[in-house]
């Protein structure tokens, strides 16, 4: 608009300990010509408070750290500028890229401006679990056009007008601030990339292991959880269940109806195998429509000596069920389609053995490919799950269905176990696992995970069997010309459904419930706020007190 002030910008920048950097960092910002230069020197044992004073800043200091993002909040209760941009104090940001970053919010294109990221999204590596959480993240709040954008990277700005409505405590957990300012419906601009690798490295925050997750790591996943938690999203979101049919199977698990059985089964042991020291196998297979494959794939789980083998042929219009039991199996003949996984909680209903395996019925494989689960699942493991890791160095980026099964084991502090999911056959269940995740709960592969990880249960990847090349192509589940494919849709909206009780069980940061937040002086600063501004998601320990972390 003609004769319209330029809006004023006030910095904000949290600093602990930054003395080396801390001059240039406030020199670059002052190019800008802000309002203000705001630094929350917060438990600096160095001189960072007195050189951002000597550079005539506006210095909030603090005796004690108050943990990350807090100094953003800090600083946002005290700025009056129109744009508030939020900057790092261990390294510099030139000036002309500052304002690029703020264009869009000065010429009235956008009311937030995010660092775009997609140069680190788009690398030709095995993704940081933080990329792959920042991802996550936004695929499931309806925003997966944002790739791993959001106010965890510095620089970011947001105008007067987002930070009056999502108001200052949001600050504290950039997830959380994403999530409000997304729900609002702010517009976010995010085409500018500014390269953040100068970013100092902390070994006691950042130091990780190929199977461990750092400190750092686990505050931003437990932060993303608590957003998630607070986002009180549906159970599976946006996304379908493809047409399960749970009612049939709560039906059957109440005993409303009955699982008759078209043929009783042969048995070919008179004795539990030795194979297993002892205990019985069961192998559960789900059909729909296999006659070209069923004989063949009953013929291999034989020669691994199960008990029983229960094929659930459901919404067969062809000779499934026949065949099967011309096999030997015994075969639970349902005349409608029961859905992906339905079938294997109905063969888990039916299983006596105190071992169940789990395959499917479209593709055969080898007797020497289904043993290893069934006997690790003898020996000691509770899950035994696919190892299908190498999907984590196969594209760039992540699938998103790959992603998220990523994302539900690091969210399980489970690192180790990396794509490994219930979602893949083979995989293998001991009578104890079936008993503490219920039979019910394999309808949603993600959530049957999170049960037995969460009760303490032993979880292992305990071989590679390729199985996307044999797998079966349906075009109705796995093609789409608009929106997520009808498989891709499921298999998310089972996740989403995983984290909700990952978040009943555990508590609203999962198993990350230590933030190293300083909580006290966010509520501090937030007092007068109105209260429905605060979804109080933190938990008590960090409502307390906090008294580490970094600035």
């Amino acid at each position: 608009m003609a004769g319209r002030l330029p809006l004023s910008v006030s910095v904000v920048i949290p600093a602990r300990d930054e003395a080396g950097t801390i001059g240039d960092v406030i020199r670059s910002c002052a190019a800008l010509r802000p309002l203000e230069i705001i630094v929350v020197a917060n438990g600096c044992t160095d001189s960072t408070a007195r050189a951002a004073r000597e550079a005539g800043c506006l210095v909030v200091e603090t005796d004690r750290p108050l943990g990350s993002d807090v100094g953003r909040a800090v600083g946002a209760a005290k700025a009056s500028g129109d744009i508030l941009l939020f900057v790092d104090a261990d390294f510099p940001i030139p000036p002309r890229s500052l304002e690029s970053l703020l264009a869009p919010i000065r010429q009235g294109r956008a009311d937030t401006a995010y660092n775009d990221l997609d140069p680190l999204y788009r690398e030709k590596k095995r993704p940081h679990s933080t990329t792959v959480w920042r991802r996550a993240f936004n695929v499931l709040i309806g925003r997966a056009d944002l790739n791993i954008d959001s106010p965890l990277s510095v620089p970011h700005a947001l105008s007067r007008a987002v930070l009056s409505a999502i108001g200052f405590e949001c600050l504290a957990n950039p997830a959380w601030a994403h999530w409000e300012i997304c729900r609002r419906g702010f517009r976010i601009a995010h085409g500018f990339s500014v390269d953040v690798r100068a970013n100092r490295y902390r070994p006691e925050q950042h130091a990780a292991a190929a199977d461990r997750l750092s400190r750092s790591e686990k505050r931003i996943i437990g932060d993303h959880l608590a957003a998630l938690a607070a986002a009180r999203l549906p159970l599976r979101g946006r996304f379908g269940d493809g047409g399960r049919r749970r009612d049939l199977l709560r039906d059957f698990a109440s005993g409303r109806s009955t699982l008759g059985a078209l043929s009783p089964g042969r048995t070919w042991l008179s004795a539990p195998s030795r194979l297993y020291g002892g205990k019985s196998l069961s192998a559960v297979i789900p059909a729909q429509d296999e006659e070209t494959t069923i004989r063949q794939v009953v013929r291999e789980v034989r020669k691994i000596e199960p008990a029983e083998i229960i094929v659930v042929a459901n919404g067969s219009k062809d000779r499934t069920a026949a065949f099967a039991a011309d096999e030997g199996a015994k075969v639970i003949a349902i005349p409608e389609p029961l859905g992906n996984d339905v079938g294997r909680s109905v063969g888990a209903l039916a299983a006596t053995g105190d071992i169940l395996l789990f395959v499917d019925g479209d593709f055969v494989l080898p007797a020497s490919e289904l043993f290893p689960y069934a006997h690790a699942a003898a020996s000691g493991v509770d899950v035994a799950l696919n190892d299908l890791n190498h999907y984590l160095d196969l594209r760039f980026p992540l699938n998103d269905v790959t992603l998220m099964k990523y994302a539900l084991n690091l969210a399980l502090n489970r690192k180790d176990l990396g794509v490994g999911s219930l979602i893949a056959v083979p995989h293998a269940l001991s009578r104890q696992a079936l008993r503490t995740v219920g039979a019910e709960a394999l309808v949603s592969p993600g959530t049957a995970l999170v049960k037995a990880a969460l009760a303490g249960l032993t979880l292992k990847n305990v071989r590679r069997t390729e199985v996307d090349r044999i797998n079966r192509i349906r075009p109705e589940q796995h093609f789409s010309t608009v929106g997520l494919p009808p498989a891709a849709e499921r298999i998310l909206g089972d996740h989403l459904e995983a984290l909700h009780e990952l978040i009943r069980i555990a508590g609203p940061r999962g198993p990350f419930p230590e933030d190293g937040r300083d909580w006290r002086s966010v509520q501090g600063v937030c007092r007068g706020m109105p209260s429905s501004s605060k979804p109080g998601f933190m938990p008590s320990s960090s409502k307390e007190a906090a008294d580490t972390g970094n600035g």
